[in-house]
């Protein structure tokens, strides 16, 4: 059965408007040396030429090396047991905290390669088990090292400024030690911490948490994987495999029956398995409380904050602050119902292009060469590295889909090498952004590792996403500035309506969803797919308001989302846009000085709490301030806009 490509109604105007935003497609060929190539995500990775794939020899130069390296790191990890009962003594509290980074550092090059391999092919069982056995070997690490962290906890205050005094390689770790003391009430017994660490406990982890999944997220990654997605038809009424790469595709398709069958087959195959899916999220939180409440705390949102030094009134802010300011996300509902000449916006309405014709091809080479020149104002130190990381010859970037790759984007490293971008690239905009945002995190970690130690280079997950969202709002500033004329100007300032939309308010209405189904399972009450859905349809109704049209299966979009599984991961994405924005505009406005404060605070790591490292920067997110600016500038670029369409009215 074929589905012709569907037309919009419009009136007049609008038609006129259409035109007149029309955005011809940028004309870019391969960057010299690169071969031409047509991305397709239902294609076999085989078919991408291998200079566009990432080159994880900088890692090992073999799965055979990486073996023998964990068959070494195993037998080096009973060596720490000779540190036992030792750490009131400064030589062997260095020695042994050296000793345990390093075997920490090596584990965390073996995880990254094997998290590496397997995004790039899901559904190989071979690489599936080789990870498992990298998180193994960090457990055993965790497990043996936990009389490190109970003795350091145990040394009194006077003591370890005698041993700092000492051995002045200890200033090194001196951010560490203090961090952990910091929670020393919330350690447990010898005993308790035993079965905590057996339990799985990731409280303590001097890791990022996301590396280490559950079981309830490894069963979520499993089904998503397994699960048979539907085959649906383009705008040619061809039919097409609908995977979750290509999904995002078919949902913001020009044609209304493609997204529409696209949204509807895809949420629609997720309701098949929903009770399974529900089970693994029930999990994952109920895991979550467990943990929490083991070490004191009441809640896990305050367990999960205080690992980054933050406290529950900053994930409340947000929550509170946005809730306070959903009227300009209702206009904004309203204005794409009236642009696309609609009765109704549903969800299948909320992805397509908001004018006809802005969907602007963009290839690859384009879009690095505008991003370098968009993020000028952070300098030529900065611009260096970015120009080396972007080129695919050099190994970082795995850069366009494949039928068993997976979705979305990311950016990991591991302390001494470069950096590691998966990208879906399809010659979008949004790809241009997508690249922009991924090399913030890219380069903020690769400006932490070479300005910190080991044991404070990773920086919180609290300010993971402000490097990224910076990248954004200067790409897009950059954009709106060198806009040729209104048509062009006008695609923009919809591309950064659809930022804040998808990046501030959608990961808000998460962040809100993962709390109340913490609070659920605080509670004790049950989570079960029906509540689940009723709590996600809920937010979504409040959220986007009275002209917006729920469907029967809208209340699903849960059960695929990998950040509800990120332990109070997604409220960064909206924190660190409300940063991003500002930090742009200062440092726009404030020019060199401004971008140093900046880049200090890149550089930081974890060297000092991640608040006072953003305040020195120039942003307090224990305000409203921040947040309430950006969706403010949300408001700003409608009424620009407005402007832009009433004057060719």
């Amino acid at each position: 059965m074929t589905h012709p490509a569907e037309t919009i109604m419009r009136t007049p105007l609008l038609a006129l408007l259409a035109a007149l935003v029309a955005v011809p497609a940028l004309a870019a060929g391969p960057a010299p040396g690169l071969p031409p190539f047509d991305p397709d995500a239902a294609g076999e990775r085989s078919a991408i030429p291998d200079v566009y794939k990432w080159d994880l020899t900088a890692l090992y130069p073999s799965e055979q090396a990486l073996t023998a390296a964990m068959a070494a790191l195993d037998e080096k990890i009973p060596s720490l047991e000779s540190c036992r009962g030792q750490l009131g003594d400064p030589v062997t509290l260095e020695s042994c905290l050296k000793l345990y980074f390093e075997l920490h550092d090596g584990i965390n090059h073996a995880t990254l390669y094997a998290n590496l391999a397997l995004a790039t092919a899901q559904s190989d069982d071979h690489l599936r088990g080789l990870r498992q056995q990298t998180l193994a070997l960090l457990d055993r690490l965790n497990s043996k090292a936990g009389f490190l962290r109970a003795e350091i906890l145990e040394l009194d205050e006077a003591s370890l400024e005698r041993a700092c005094a000492a051995r002045p390689g200890l200033a090194t770790f001196r951010p560490y030690l203090d961090n952990l003391r910091r929670r020393r009430n919330r350690r447990l017994s010898g005993e308790g911490e035993r079965l905590l660490a057996l339990a799985g406990d990731n409280l303590w982890a001097e890791i990022d948490l996301n590396e280490i999944p559950s079981a309830h997220e490894k069963t979520f990654g499993a089904l998503l994987a397994d699960i048979p997605w539907p085959t649906v038809h383009d705008e040619q009424g061809r039919p097409v495999q609908l995977t979750l790469a290509n999904y995002p595709r078919y949902r913001a398709s020009s044609s209304r029956q493609v997204r529409r069958e696209a949204v509807t087959a895809f949420l629609g195959t997720l309701r098949q398995y929903q009770h399974a899916l529900a089970g693994t999220l029930a999990g994952q939180y109920a895991f979550s409380v467990f943990l929490a409440r083991a070490r004191g705390y009441d809640t896990a949102l305050e367990a999960y904050l205080d690992k980054d030094a933050l406290e529950p009134r900053v994930y409340k802010n947000l929550i509170a602050t946005v809730g306070a300011h959903l009227a300009p996300l209702h206009r904004y509902v309203r204005l794409r119902k009236k642009l696309l000449g609609l009765d109704t916006i549903h969800l299948y309405d909320l992805y397509v292009p908001l004018l006809a014709g802005t969907r602007t091809r963009v290839p690859f080479p384009q879009a690095r060469e505008t991003i370098i020149e968009a993020l000028a104002p952070l300098g030529e130190a900065y611009l260096d590295v970015l120009r080396e990381g972007t080129d695919p010859r050099n190994g970082w970037i795995d850069l366009y889909p494949s039928r068993d790759k997976q979705s979305g984007a990311f950016s990991a490293s591991a302390y001494g090498t470069h950096p590691y971008v998966l990208m879906n690239d399809q010659n979008s905009v949004d790809d241009m952004f997508t690249l922009a945002h991924e090399f913030g995190h890219a380069l903020h970690s690769h400006l932490a590792m070479t300005h910190q130690p080991y044991s404070s280079f990773r920086y919180a997950p609290f300010l993971a996403e402000i490097a990224s969202t910076c990248n954004e709002a200067l790409l897009g500033d950059y954009l709106i500035a060198h806009a040729k004329d209104r048509r062009e100007k006008a695609a923009l300032l919809v591309e950064r309506l659809e930022g804040i939309r998808t990046t501030i308010y959608r990961q808000a209405l998460f962040a809100e969803f993962e709390w109340r189904v913490h609070r659920l399972v605080e509670q004790g009450a049950p989570v079960t797919a029906t509540r689940l859905e009723q709590v996600y349809r809920g937010l979504v109704e409040r959220y986007y308001g009275p002209d917006y049209r729920l469907d029967p299966d809208d209340g699903m979009e849960w059960a695929y989302i990998p950040h509800f599984y990120y332990k109070y991961y997604v409220f960064t994405y909206a924190t660190g846009l409300s940063s991003g924005i500002a930090l742009a505009r200062h440092i726009v406005e404030g020019g060199e000085s401004a971008a140093d404060d900046y880049l200090a605070m890149l550089k930081g790591g974890s060297s000092a709490p991640p608040l006072d490292l953003l305040r020195r920067a120039g942003v307090d997110l224990t305000t409203p301030a921040p947040v309430v600016a950006a969706l403010e500038s949300f408001e700003d670029a409608m009424d620009e806009l407005e402007a832009l369409l009433a004057a060719d009215d």
